[in-house]
């Protein structure tokens, strides 16, 4: 800590006993402090933060017209869906992907673990990920996907992996490389992928704090990094805004609830949104203070607690700068 800027936010963090590895605070386009409370800091595994990367590389590949958020998931994999593809397949576009409104009642992907756990495998030692793509074209669609029904949906994100590799002969990863990581001058990132060599999308991606924190900064800009737009700002935009409810009429944390953008979460907090990963790998943009803060953590019980900590302390220093 350079600066008194994270001062209380890393005071509330310890007095609540919240497992935060390390904070990057950015404002103005600049670096203003970082923090590390934990270990490790290195680079971590962002689970679901993952997956707004992903939405960026789906923004990309329309701005360079290799699809549209519109096209249709049986058009695109024409030819590549198994005899026993799901009723109502056809009706899924990409868009649908992006929202987690595809319309199934559970996530395809948790269907493929309990199946092979009942089969005895053992997980840490087989690359589930295999099985995504079938699994999700089979899962049956209970709802309409225009009727706004949303499910957290890992397979969603695999599938709009597997539309980058699909349309580029890339993987997820390696298509972003030149167009959104080398920018940014994030080096050679990992990002776990299935045996045919398709990113996971969903997870997996590894960053460090501050190098989450750049992404953060590239959507809070439109897209620009250093006068360069990589991804199209109309598309960034629709990135952040709410497309569906994700309370489905269960009491959750207000935090859980607020909306789901395209592959991000809105949050209570007026304006702001996040990427989010499981045990709380949170990258949030304030467009209000014209900042963002990038915190990761594994706290898996209290992790909303973070941001209200960040609303509470770190929020009202950043508007002091406004």
């Amino acid at each position: 800590m350079k600066t008194e800027l994270l001062k209380d936010l890393v005071e509330r963090i310890e007095k609540e006993k919240l497992n935060v590895f390390g904070i990057a605070v950015r404002q103005h386009g600049q670096l203003l402090d970082t923090h590390d409370i934990g270990v490790p800091k290195g680079r971590i595994q962002l689970y679901s933060a993952s997956k707004t990367w992903t939405a960026m590389a789906i923004g990309i590949a329309e701005g360079e017209g290799r699809l549209t958020i519109d096209d249709r998931l049986a058009d695109i994999f024409s030819g590549d869906l198994p005899e026993d593809t799901a009723e109502g397949f056809e009706k899924l576009r990409v868009r649908h992907l992006l929202q987690m409104g595809t319309g199934h009642a559970v996530c395809p992907t948790s269907r493929v673990r309990e199946k092979l756990e009942a089969e005895g495998k053992d997980i840490t030692q087989t690359n589930y990920g295999d099985y995504w793509f079938d699994a999700f074209c089979r899962e049956p669609i209970v709802h309409e996907p225009d009727e706004g029904w949303y499910v957290y949906n890992n397979g969603a994100t695999y599938m709009l992996s597997c539309i980058i590799t699909k349309l580029t002969g890339l993987s997820l990863r390696d298509y972003l490389m030149p167009r959104v990581f080398e920018p940014l001058k994030i080096e050679d990132p990992h990002w776990d992928a299935d045996s045919k060599g398709r990113s996971l999308g969903a997870t997996g991606l590894h960053l460090n704090t501050e190098e989450l924190s750049r992404g953060g900064q590239l959507l809070l800009n439109g897209g620009v990094w250093e006068g360069k737009q990589l991804i199209p700002e109309a598309y960034v935009h629709e990135m952040s805004e709410k497309h569906i409810d994700n309370s489905n009429g269960v009491n959750l944390d207000p935090e859980a609830s607020a909306g789901y953008c395209f592959q991000m979460w809105r949050c209570t907090y007026p304006g702001a949104y996040r990427m989010d990963g499981f045990g709380a790998k949170y990258c949030i943009q304030l467009p209000d203070l014209d900042a963002v803060a990038a915190i990761t953590s594994h706290e898996t019980r209290h992790g909303y607690d973070i941001l209200r900590a960040v609303w509470d302390t770190l929020v009202p220093k950043l508007s002091e700068t406004i």
